[in-house]
């Protein structure tokens, strides 16, 4: 009772509890700082064996893409070891690059950290947790190269490519990336022994995906390949049309060979342009036709949808995806970098995690987005080009639900986005492919627009990007830049303020 009615007695209990507080706190502090010190520690030692660990398995993986390797079982182990180099790379950049985030990007809601974003997430974590995610990969990593001694012993013994493909280029944008596990099932379900009968009709391999996945460029690789071209007689190529008329052979696309050769023939049947199953008919007269009657013939068919072949049973389906988040960072840190080192560049290593995640695995999306920040290694520079994104992408979502990439890939019109400021409205009506050697090309850029070196008026078409990969397509896009017209003019003005306006909100909640 004497502390609440005493002064006296409570200068005196404060005087003997004041002590013991303050050395408890003390206490508490400098546990806490040592505990943060070792944790520290443990971190960066961490980061060290990560580093050390993942030149280990590059150096194996570059090794073996460098052998004719023909064992199945070898190469599944190299995907094992592709992927795990991958996901320790995106790990080690994201902690790595952290630190640098917020220097790299000045505080607006457009910078609002992305909830997707795993480089993000992993710079939201707790430190413990964060320490933790290290741990698990530095003993993955760990195992698998305990595990990959074996592999490397059986690896001397298969031969050096001597004269390599263009997909073994040192040039990032001269091969294809990230689909070696779908190469080497394709070559499998080729390469392997016809089960059926003569007359029976040739194996099916339907290969389906969304739109600019990859498919076309997957197919061409395959038919380039040595022991694909050893195995069939010819190589034709067909669209919907050519199954109209399956007697005349003269019209059709040869790739090898020639659509009189008597041997087996592999068949590769385009429908990725078109939705719209294709009808019994067409089947029964393509699976009848000579070059599918032989022995050991395959047909593929690539398509947008599973539904495309409803009327058949493939004998094999392969749903072609987008790459993975850290397969991707991967190969858009070499596009976006070339021959510089990220690790000399941290702020501008940061950002471009966050732009490798807004593209969501477009490939032409990467190859626009890095041009651009090669052409400016500058992070104010690369800033705005992330905030662009960004804003493109929530004002996208607010006003359709849908990304625009996926509008884009439905050539639904989708509000693009510049860096050079103006009052105009940049549409995006259509994306089409074309083939150099038939039309003319563009020669305006996508890029010059985007940039605004160059500012075209009204309708036009622009060239978004030429594969330097077989089937060597160019990739067009017809837009439109026009000013708002007079009396509306400040009424377009207003609403655009107001859209503005509520993705901000929406990225403050």
């Amino acid at each position: 009772m004497q502390f609440f009615f005493s002064p006296e007695g409570w200068v005196t209990d404060m005087e003997t509890f004041l002590p013991a507080i303050l050395s408890d706190l003390l206490g508490r502090s400098i546990s806490y700082l040592v505990q943060r010190y070792r944790q520290q520690s443990t971190v960066q030692d961490d980061l060290e064996k990560l580093r050390l660990a993942l030149v280990r398995v590059h150096v194996t993986v570059e090794e073996a893409e460098a052998r004719h390797i023909t064992n199945k079982a070898m190469l599944r182990q190299l995907d094992v070891l592709r992927e795990a180099m991958y996901s320790g790379y995106h790990i080690l950049d994201a902690l790595t690059y952290r630190a640098h985030a917020d220097e790299a990007c000045p505080s607006s809601s457009s910078f609002a950290p992305s909830r997707l974003n795993a480089a993000k997430r992993l710079r939201l974590l707790a430190v413990d947790e964060g320490a933790a995610e290290l741990r698990r990969m530095v003993d993955s990593l760990g195992r698998t190269i305990a595990d990959m001694r074996e592999f490397v012993v059986f690896l001397k013994g298969y031969p050096r490519i001597s004269s390599q493909p263009y997909s073994m280029h040192l040039l990032l944008d001269k091969l294809m990336f990230g689909r070696q596990k779908e190469v080497e099932q394709v070559i499998g379900f080729l390469l392997q022994p016809d089960v059926c009968g003569a007359g029976d009709g040739a194996s099916v391999l339907h290969i389906f995906g969304v739109a600019r996945v990859g498919k076309s460029t997957l197919v061409e690789h395959v038919c380039h390949d040595e022991r694909v071209r050893g195995r069939f007689s010819s190589i034709v190529c067909l669209s919907r049309d050519d199954l109209e008329d399956m007697g005349d052979h003269r019209g059709l696309t040869i790739k090898h060979g020639s659509s009189a050769s008597h041997g087996s023939s592999l068949v590769v049947l385009d429908l990725a342009e078109d939705e719209e199953p294709v009808g019994d008919g067409a089947w029964r007269r393509l699976r009848s036709s000579a070059m599918c009657r032989a022995r050991g013939s395959k047909i593929i068919v690539t398509s947008r949808s599973p539904e495309t072949v409803r009327g058949i049973s493939p004998a094999r389906a392969i749903e072609l995806k987008f790459l993975r988040e850290d397969v991707y960072w991967y190969f858009f840190k070499v596009l976006a970098f070339g021959s510089s080192n990220p690790d000399d560049h941290p702020r501008l290593a940061s950002i471009a995690m966050d732009i490798s995640a807004e593209q969501k695995g477009g490939f032409i999306g990467a190859t626009i987005a890095s041009s651009l920040m090669r052409a400016n290694p500058d992070a104010h520079y690369w800033s705005l080009i992330l905030k662009n994104m960004r804003e493109y992408t929530q004002k996208h979502r607010a006003l359709f639900g849908k990304h625009p990439h996926d509008l884009l890939r439905n050539n639904h019109p989708v509000y693009l986005w510049r860096l050079a400021e103006s009052s105009k409205i940049f549409l995006c009506h259509g994306f089409y492919t074309a083939c150099p050697a038939k039309q003319e090309i563009p020669r305006v850029t996508f890029q010059e627009v985007l940039s605004g070196r160059v500012t075209p008026h009204g309708r036009f078409e622009v060239l978004a990007w030429t594969s330097q990969i077989p089937p060597c397509r160019s990739y067009l896009m017809s837009c439109s830049l026009d000013t708002p017209p007079g009396p509306h003019r400040a009424l377009v003005r207003k609403k655009r303020l107001r859209q503005l306006d509520f993705l901000k909100d929406i990225s403050a909640h």
